[in-house]
């Protein structure tokens, strides 16, 4: 008996679609002709030909959804980088040389999600219970309060058998009023007296200390400007608007002389916070634009740069170049430096590294790193592995952080735990470069780790060093704030003006200072005289320390 007339015939379904027809008769004419394991075959290699664009549809999915969130954002869908890495595996894409064992790669992911909940859950028990909020979410901090107590009428006292009430406790109800912010103008009237006799001898009662010579600004109206326009990123003709709607007629250009004149006045605290940044153990360094209003260029305008420094994760400090050459940024400033730098391996910063300029040593940003694999997400399902290690990394760094380890426990911890991450994605950059043509962008990916492998690994050793360069950037986003808003600065001084102040905000953010007290107090102490030796005490941490509670956010 024929094999192929033993088979059944499946049902043919009702509008079935013209491939799968073309599949169904092709199948079914193999089987006619007694070809049941080719039928089987094609089969087979159509289903994975599905399954395959059904991974393809799912990965454009993902792709969409995160582009959703932002196209400027880094977060990258764990769904999709699953996906990709499962792709990578099915696919042999891994090299002979080097085998991936994806479960045991998901094993150690998940027992390291595990100790990590397991040390939150221990430090979170350890820790005082946490005062309960209030109903709403709403919470007063620094603001006025005002206490009302309110007595049960006479009337009302006595019960309806006859005797009188006790007090037996209160019952306790708040609501929170809106009061317009408003300007006080204080006008101080100075007694003149003279010698009616000699028509000599002219005194004058002593007035007010003036913060700007000849100007009605005080220090809390100067400090409520700088906060406004560097901390809140507010453009002066708006807080012109602002002003008036309380009374204020203040012009632009008054506003600008006055900030001009605060930065002026800043300037020791600033030579002083240079200072503390420059003896810092890590100082991390970059850059960013900023156009600049410039009548002698062709174009009217010119593209700044303003570098940023961050010493130990305190203290900020901005500095504005007209150009962005390393002779008016970092080779002027870090000049010398023998310590740890932490930057982005641009070409700019080589000098400092190689003792042209300073001996620095440098400490390599996985951040940078990442971004360059993370960029082609999309189009090289390979980058799944090496992602997965770098966020291994920053998950072990999660661990160290949720048992508050020392750091001497963190570079244990580093020891024990990151280093064979690195030494895992160390062998697959190695394996991947030998076959990948030279001027691929996975190739370039590769190269620039490789390339920076000593200074990407120097955080191992020590635990006061990062992984990462994403302190510095935080800093700069108020510079990208601000420039949306205000577009330009109106000069180059305007610019380094600018600066100055953004330097002092991003210092009090960091050391959550509350700005405005903060410049406050500092603005007038400054004006009345302030001992130019005991200029340390206005830095932000050392201000910090003497005020307590008041400082605070």
């Amino acid at each position: 008996m024929n094999e192929a007339a033993t088979v059944q015939r499946p049902p043919r379904a009702h509008h079935e679609p013209p491939v799968l027809l073309q599949v169904r008769e092709s199948a079914q004419a193999l089987i006619d002709a007694g070809k049941v394991d080719e039928a089987f075959e094609l089969l087979v290699a159509t289903l994975g030909t599905v399954l395959h664009q059904k991974r393809d549809l799912e990965l454009l999915v993902a792709k969409l959804r995160k582009e959703r969130v932002g196209k400027r954002s880094e977060k990258i869908d764990l769904g999709q980088l699953s996906l990709l890495f499962d792709e990578m595996i099915e696919s042999e894409q891994a090299s002979e040389e080097f085998v991936i064992d994806a479960e045991e790669e998901a094993q150690e992911d998940a027992k390291l999600d595990e100790e990590i909940k397991q040390a939150e859950a221990e430090v979170g028990s350890k820790d005082s219970p946490k005062r309960r909020r209030r109903r709403g979410g709403v919470r007063g901090r620094n603001v006025r309060k005002e206490v009302e107590h309110r007595k049960v009428p006479e009337e009302e006292r006595t019960c309806h058998c006859g005797r009188l009430k006790d007090h037996v406790g209160e019952d306790i109800s708040r609501w929170l009023e809106y009061v317009p912010a408003h300007i006080i103008e204080h006008e101080v009237h100075k007694e003149i007296v003279a010698c009616s006799f000699c028509k000599d001898g002219v005194t004058t009662a002593e007035g007010p200390s003036k913060v700007i010579a000849r100007s009605p600004a005080s220090a809390s109206l100067l400090a409520h400007l700088v906060v406004s326009k560097y901390h809140d990123h507010l453009p002066l003709h708006r807080l012109h608007r602002m002003y008036a709607r309380i009374g204020l007629e203040l012009p632009v250009s008054t506003m600008a002389d006055w900030l001009l004149a605060v930065a002026t006045l800043l300037l020791p605290v600033i030579d002083a916070l240079a200072k503390q940044v420059l003896s810092a153990y890590v100082v991390r360094t970059d850059a960013t634009g900023l156009k600049v209003l410039d009548h002698t260029s062709p174009e009217n305008i010119e593209r700044g740069t303003i570098w940023c420094y961050v010493g130990d994760d305190w203290d900020v400090l901005f500095r504005y170049a007209p150009t962005g050459e390393g002779a008016s940024g970092p080779w002027e400033f870090l000049a010398g430096r023998e310590g740890y730098v932490q930057a982005d391996a641009a070409n700019i910063f080589d000098r400092l590294f190689n003792g042209k300029v300073a001996n620095a040593i440098e400490l390599g940003c996985w951040s940078h790193g990442r971004r360059k694999f993370s960029a082609l997400i999309d189009t090289d399902c390979r980058v799944a592995y090496p992602l997965r290690l770098i966020a291994r990394l920053y998950r072990i760094e999660h661990l160290a952080d949720a048992r508050r380890l020392s750091f001497e426990e963190r570079a244990a911890l580093r020891k024990e735990r990151s280093q064979p991450v690195l030494n895992k994605l160390k062998r697959w950059l190695v394996i991947n470069q030998k076959s990948e043509p030279p001027s691929t962008n996975m190739a370039k990916a590769i190269a620039y780790h490789i390339n920076h492998w000593e200074a990407l690994g120097r955080f191992v050793a020590d635990g006061r060093l990062s992984l990462d360069n994403n302190v510095c950037e935080q800093q700069m986003r108020d510079i990208a704030l601000g420039r949306k808003n205000y577009l330009f600065a109106g000069s180059h001084q305007a610019a380094e003006r600018s600066a100055v102040l953004y330097s002092l905000m991003r210092t009090c953010a960091q050391h959550k200072i509350s700005p405005l007290p903060y410049l406050t107090d500092v603005i007038t102490k400054i004006s009345s005289g302030w001992p130019r030796g005991r200029i340390d005490e206005l830095l932000p941490g050392n201000w910090k320390i003497l005020h307590g509670k008041d400082s605070l956010q």
